[in-house]
Parts: structure tokens; C-alpha cells; sequence
């Protein structure tokens, strides 16, 4: 006779080899009384291919199908309640707790957590996956990010089946969890595919939980459409904590933050400053000192290498960080190596997450301006982002080699199509306040000896 399970057991086939007729490859039936019966009142019952796919029994089936995978320990008992502000604001995070207890518990229509990152978004929402697998539903958590990312991947002639079930499991999932949406790289094709998701899903009244890094108001027209419905959606904003902020938030190195304040900046210049050079540190300290206490407009400190103009600015975040305010300190051909990075598919975050935390932030200083390698995609960068701040009069500093009488000139490094705009902007008396440090470079204050330090003796006889 021929062993059947041997052969079985060499050929075993994977789940996207499975093909189910009965289901469509949906793995799961959902039966309700009516089709308008609302989500509590359906039940959800796996089909029999399951057994095909991952031979396991019921409940293993419900966590492998979740897909919570190391999302396992987040759960509602492990949320810390309490009156801790660290990270989220106790009150704006409790309302969101119970909202997500309830859903829960109903699985009706959808709720929508947004807020900062570090809020406990992903938190509540796998919480609420875990609570569900444990009491026996079904529910899919889906990074969106990874989703379209496994799509993408997918998007094969050769491997069509397996691009329409990732795409048919998204949208046919009896509750889905939506994780992180608007931190995917946006392009036209990544657009239509999660339109496609959440449509569908709203059309046919899926339960759904989405978590969002960006404010409701943020999002397109048709994501608000559909997220906000006031008579389906629940959507509830994280706000932020008073968790104080340092210098790894801001993106000062540990030592420019220890040296460079306003109490080690000197006025007096390198040896050998003229009374005019002297003038011109103080004046710059002075507008720096005042920017820092009270932000406002835009600051330009100019000035050859070595003057003190990265000093002033660390300076400026420094006391931003004591005043509690949200800064960001970015040398500008860094900043745009690290958007560059993320606009490609290896990056570990999107574009937009990156560009938008920079354009955003309430004060920004962007150090060494005009030092960055001048192409057409890093001054349209460049140009967006000085745009938006210009338009909206957020407080950002500048320090730069050129002065803004000449920054728009033959020999300045800023010169594309862009630098008109830029310019013109960067020249806005109304906005900017420009002071140009003239004094001798700092760095080689040591190159001569201290008045009455002891000379070396010498070796002559």
C-alpha cells in the first residue's frame, strides 16, 4: 500500500498555496441575522481550510491569524493609568483607555486614537487584539507601513494570488487593527491601496481601530471622510506629556549641549578682536539671549567659521530645553542625508514622518545653512520647508558662512532654481533679524601664548 501521510507530510502546502473555494481564501464566515445587524450582533466562525493552513487547534488558529506576534505582552493590565504624565497627558490617555476597553467589548463601528509618538497608540490598540484573542474573536493587527510594504512585494504577475490574499484578508478581516497609518512612504499607488482598504471597509461597516501619529485635521479629505463619520467613528486625540525635554530630543550632541551656553560665550572675542568685532559678539548675543527667552520670527546669525555662531544657537536650545518648549536642532547637510535616506523604500522611517517632524516643530535651528551639497531635490526640500515656516511665522534659526546681503549672489553656496524664493524669504525684514559676527576664529585663540604665561625656557646654552 502507499503511505499517504508520508506523502502528505513531504508535501504539505503553505497558506498561500491553500485555495479555498467555500471561503475565497477568507479563512473566516461572518453570520448575521440581517445585514444591517450591527457587529455585536454577528458571529464569526472559522472556516474549515483553516485546519489545512496552519493545523493547529482553535485558539492557536485565532493568535496565529491576529498576528500580534511579540505585541502578545501588550495588554489592558499592563496599561499604567494612574496620574503619570511622562509621556501622554493623564486625561486626553484615560479617555482613550476606556474608549478602547469598549471597543472592545461592542466591536462596533470605529475608533480612531491619534497623538504624538510615544502616546501608547500602539499600546491600547494591541491591547485590544490581545483581549479579543483571548476571549475567542478574531481580529487582525496590521502595521500599515508593513502592510503596503508586503504588498508592494507581492505586486507580482508570478505571485498574483498571494498579492490578492495580503489585500483580501486587510479588507475582508472580521475586526482590523490598523497600526501607525500615515507613517508609509506616500505615493500615488500606496494612496490608493489604503483608500481601497478603508472604503471597503467603511462601505460594508467593518469594525476598525486605526492609530495615527498625525491630528485628525492633518489628514486628507477622504481619510476624514471616512475616519470622522460622527455617526460611526469615535475619535479621540493623545495629547502629549510634560515629559521634559534634553538634548537627545532635540538633536543636540551631549557636549555642544554641556559646552556651548550663554553663560560660556564670550563677548570678548579671540585675541586680537578690534573694539568693532567685540561690538558685533555682543550684539549677537544679546538678539540671541532674547530670541531664546521669547521666540519670535527668525533669527540669522552670519559669520566665517570659528565666530560663535553654532555656539549662540546651541545655546538657544539649550534654554529652549529649560523653558520646556519642543526644539530641534539640525545641521542642515545632515538633515538632508537623513531625508534622502528615509525617501527610499530601506528607510526606517517614512519621508514624510521625518520631513514633517522638522517643518513642525516649534522652534527650529538649522545650523550651517548653505553648507549642504547643492542639488535640486535638497533646495526643494529646502524651499519647502523654509516656506512653510515663513508663511505660518514659526521661530527658527539659521547660522551661515554667507551674510543675507550677498546670500543670493555669485559666489554664495545657495544658487538653484529655488534660490529666488528662498531668498526672498530668507530677506524678509518684517520676519528676520540678521546679526554678522566679524571676529577672529575662536578655535585659534590658543595659537598665542596667555599674557603672563610663563614662556618655555631654553634649551641653549
Amino acid at each position: 500500500m502507499r503511505n499517504t501521510s508520508r506523502d502528505s507530510e513531504l508535501e504539505e502546502p503553505t497558506n498561500s498555496e491553500i485555495h479555498c473555494e467555500l471561503c475565497d481564501d477568507r479563512r473566516w464566515f461572518v453570520v448575521a441575522p440581517t445585514e444591517d445587524s450591527p457587529a455585536a450582533a454577528r458571529t464569526v466562525v472559522p472556516c474549515k481550510c483553516q485546519e489545512r493552513v496552519w493545523g493547529v487547534r482553535s485558539s492557536d488558529r485565532i493568535r496565529q491569524y491576529s498576528d500580534l506576534g511579540p505585541l502578545e505582552r501588550l495588554t489592558f493590565d499592563t496599561v499604567e493609568l494612574g496620574t503619570r504624565d511622562t509621556f501622554s497627558d493623564p486625561s486626553s490617555f484615560r479617555e482613550a483607555y476606556h474608549a478602547a476597553q469598549r471597543f472592545a467589548t461592542d466591536r462596533q463601528g470605529w475608533l480612531v486614537l491619534s497623538g504624538p509618538s510615544g502616546t501608547g497608540k500602539t499600546h491600547l490598540a494591541a491591547a485590544v487584539g490581545n483581549a479579543l484573542v483571548e476571549a475567542g474573536q478574531p481580529v487582525r493587527f496590521v502595521s500599515v507601513p508593513d502592510l503596503l510594504d508586503h504588498l508592494r512585494s507581492a505586486f507580482d504577475p508570478a505571485v498574483g494570488a498571494q498579492y490578492d490574499q495580503i489585500f483580501l484578508q486587510a479588507i475582508e478581516a472580521p475586526l482590523l487593527i490598523l497600526d501607525d497609518l500615515g507613517a508609509q512612504s506616500s505615493t500615488a499607488w500606496a494612496d490608493e491601496k489604503l483608500d481601497q482598504i478603508i472604503t471597503q471597509r467603511y462601505n460594508r461597516r467593518l469594525p476598525t481601530l486605526v492609530t495615527t501619529g498625525f491630528r485628525f485635521e492633518e489628514l486628507g479629505d477622504r481619510l476624514r471622510t471616512r475616519l470622522g463619520d460622527p455617526y460611526f467613528s469615535t475619535v479621540i486625540h493623545i495629547k502629549a506629556g510634560s515629559r521634559t525635554p534634553d538634548s537627545s530630543d532635540s538633536g543636540l550632541g551631549a557636549r555642544l549641549a554641556e559646552t556651548m551656553t550663554f553663560d560660556s560665550f564670550s563677548t570678548r572675542g579671540a585675541t586680537g578682536a578690534t573694539t568693532a568685532q567685540k561690538r558685533s559678539l555682543s550684539e549677537a548675543f544679546e538678539a540671541a539671549r532674547v530670541f531664546a527667552e521669547h521666540p519670535s520670527g527668525w533669527l540669522y546669525l552670519a559669520g566665517p567659521t570659528g565666530v560663535g555662531k553654532t555656539h549662540l544657537a546651541a545655546a538657544i536650545v539649550g534654554e529652549s530645553i529649560k523653558q520646556d518648549r519642543e526644539v530641534l536642532f539640525r545641521f542642515v547637510p545632515d538633515l538632508l542625508d537623513d531625508l534622502r535616506r528615509s525617501f527610499g523604500p530601506a528607510g526606517t522611517r517614512s519621508f514624510d514622518y521625518t520631513f514633517n517632524a522638522v517643518r513642525d516643530v516649534d522652534v527650529l535651528v538649522l545650523d550651517d545653512l548653505g553648507a549642504e551639497a547643492s542639488t535640486a531635490w535638497a533646495e526643494e526640500k529646502l524651499y519647502q520647508l523654509i516656506v512653510h515656516r515663513h508663511d505660518a511665522l514659526m521661530p527658527t534659526v539659521f547660522t551661515s558662512r554667507t551674510a543675507l546681503e550677498t546670500i543670493g549672489g555669485a559666489e554664495s553656496r545657495i544658487t538653484s532654481r529655488y534660490s529666488e524664493a528662498i531668498v526672498s524669504r530668507l530677506s524678509d525684514a518684517n520676519v528676520v533679524a540678521e546679526r554678522y559676527l566679524s571676529a577672529p576664529d575662536f578655535r585659534h585663540r590658543g595659537s598665542a601664548p596667555r599674557p603672563g604665561a610663563p614662556r618655555a625656557k631654553s634649551t641653549r646654552r
